[in-house]
């Protein structure tokens, strides 16, 4: 069967990216734009790491039996589990160069002697793996946002932050703990719709969205503004929208459109 073009660009989960990007860009931002290679070179890494898991998701949903969705918008943000030969194919043919420009950007860390970075990438590796694969295989066992908070938090913002200026800066803590909290309420929301109805998860999906979302406004800073209190009121109208609706797509965007909102004012 072939796929057309709009489910074979669905298929990417565009919008999702903006949780990886949205961190980096930040990074990049508070380091005053310094080091524009390692800024190149850390946006491919944090892109092909996405992809690669992403694809990986849908691949290890299907070998499971899962159903997920067929994207056919051209923007999703659900679970798309396609049987097309085309679908397949790019996957097979984007595995190799991506692999090839992480091992690239691994070895550019090692020359230029930063080990740091190399570290932290190797940490988020780490959690990555574990999130897919067994024998942990965190989503499995419904707490996959432990690695995502880590991963599209801490370790990316603060991680990035050090390879372009070469400290560690502690006062983007909160900020990174908040993009954790975010990053993990997209992923919550984004794989809600693969759980059955008596699934615990899913009976719990309205406060715990509503914690994560609120929880990453509150934590942005320790002064209030009148910016932080508008975040604030956005952050509780995403937080209800699993009140308003149950569809899991309009809710992983109204998340992805609090992150936009979040990086600007943090």
């Amino acid at each position: 069967m072939k796929c057309s073009n709009v489910e074979i660009i669905s298929s990417l989960k565009l919008p999702l990216y903006l949780v990886s990007v949205a961190p980096l860009v930040y990074s990049w931002l508070n380091s005053s734009f310094s080091k524009a290679l390692v800024f190149a070179l850390s946006m491919i890494f944090v892109l092909s790491s996405q992809f690669i898991m992403n694809i990986e998701m849908d691949r290890l949903d299907g070998s499971y039996g899962r159903q997920g969705v067929n994207c056919g918008s051209f923007l999703p943000v659900g679970p798309c589990i396609f049987q097309c030969a085309d679908i397949n194919k790019i996957r097979r043919i984007s595995i190799a160069p991506l692999a090839l420009m992480l091992i690239t950007a691994s070895l550019v860390l090692i020359i230029t002697r930063m080990l740091t970075l190399l570290i932290f990438g190797f940490l988020a590796a780490i959690f990555m793996v574990a999130y897919l694969y067994q024998p942990i295989t965190l989503y499995r066992r419904g707490i996959g946002e432990i690695s995502t908070f880590f991963d599209f938090g801490p370790l990316l913002v603060l991680g990035t932050y050090y390879a372009f200026t070469g400290h560690f800066g502690y006062f983007l803590i909160p900020a990174s703990i908040g993009f954790g909290l975010i990053a993990s309420a997209v992923r919550f929301s984004h794989h809600i719709i693969e759980e059955p109805e008596t699934s615990k998860r899913k009976r719990l999906y309205i406060p715990i969205f509503l914690v994560l979302i609120i929880a990453s406004s509150l934590i942005v800073g320790l002064q209030f503004s009148i910016l932080h209190i508008i975040l604030i009121l956005i952050s509780i109208i995403t937080g209800i929208m699993p009140l308003i609706t149950r569809d899991s797509q309009r809710v992983t965007f109204s998340a992805i459109i609090y992150l936009i909102i979040f990086t600007a004012i943090a």
